[in-house]
């Protein structure tokens, strides 16, 4: 993403200048041959070619623009980009917090990028469908870990924080076009598109993903009780409540795809439980009556 937006700034800087080079290359003083005062040359790399400015700097430059810059949050954003890449060595195992609060300055990073590809250079990135991959969001709960003894003060919590505090500084809005961060929220949809992602539920895989649902996801995804079960299963011919019919759903009841056992105050651990069942488990069922 640092590249991406490294390349853009230039981009811009050039369009600006007319596609002069010097607009973007590196020049510093170098004493002339009589040694008698300096005159600016171009830096040259190990390669020897000219070095051209980096992504902060190019942002500085497009910030100072009358029309088509960026802001604050969009530098902000990018610097935050940066802490990440330059603190990721010193990572061993990271928080769930932390974990989400990288996605979030991601994605925020991208909806940026998009934004100003299209409003720079009339350049619109929806075709190509680019999207920050979420991994395992839970709750922002738990203790940071690294490679350091104290986990609070080692470098993931020193960048936890910083991300933290520049995000409360830079609170998202969504009618702004550039963010330092975005609000994320996962939800699980059935959809028949052809273009939408395919997911695997693989609950007896030790390294799937995990994936956390509160109350309102299992709803959603487990919204039959027994009760709604046998009535969707009456429209299907021979069926009866009878024992073939309980011999038939027990095992199903193991499978978390298609039943969920919850609590039904989930605030008391001691209370009573009520099985819930996803509109899954009705072909499951329906092909032994067919």
């Amino acid at each position: 993403m640092l590249n991406a937006w490294e390349l853009l700034l230039k981009a811009r800087i050039l369009k600006a200048n007319r596609n002069k080079l010097r607009s973007i290359e590196v020049w510093e003083p170098r004493i002339t041959k009589t040694g008698s005062g300096k005159r600016l040359a171009p830096k040259k790399n190990r390669a020897g070619n000219t070095m051209t400015i980096g992504v902060l700097p190019g942002a500085n430059i497009v910030r100072q623009y009358a029309q088509d810059s960026i802001d604050d949050h969009a530098i902000e954003n990018i610097s935050l980009l940066m802490e990440i890449r330059d603190n990721a060595i010193h990572f061993h195992n990271v928080s769930r917090d932390l974990h989400k609060r990288v996605q979030e300055v991601g994605a925020a990073a991208l909806r940026n990028f998009a934004f100003a590809a299209r409003k720079w250079f009339n350049c619109d990135l929806s075709q190509y469908q680019f999207a920050l991959m979420p991994v395992a969001f839970e709750t922002p709960a738990g203790v940071i870990q690294t490679v350091f003894n104290d986990d609070t003060k080692g470098a993931a919590g020193k960048l936890a924080k910083l991300l933290a505090d520049q995000e409360r500084k830079f609170p998202f809005e969504a009618a702004k076009p550039f963010n330092v961060g975005v609000e994320v929220e996962l939800k699980f949809v059935r959809n028949a598109n052809a273009q939408a992602i395919p997911v695997i539920v693989s609950p007896n895989d030790p390294n799937a993903i995990r994936v956390t649902l509160s109350e309102e996801d299992m709803l959603k995804r487990y919204p039959w009780d027994y009760r709604t079960l046998c009535k969707a299963l009456r429209k299907t011919p021979n069926f009866k409540e009878n024992e073939r019919f309980h011999k038939l759903r027990r095992p199903l009841e193991d499978d978390p795809r298609l039943c969920r056992v919850r609590l039904l105050d989930p605030r008391n651990k001691k209370s009573s439980k009520q099985r819930f069942y996803s509109p899954a488990i009705l072909d499951e069922i329906v092909k032994h009556y067919v």
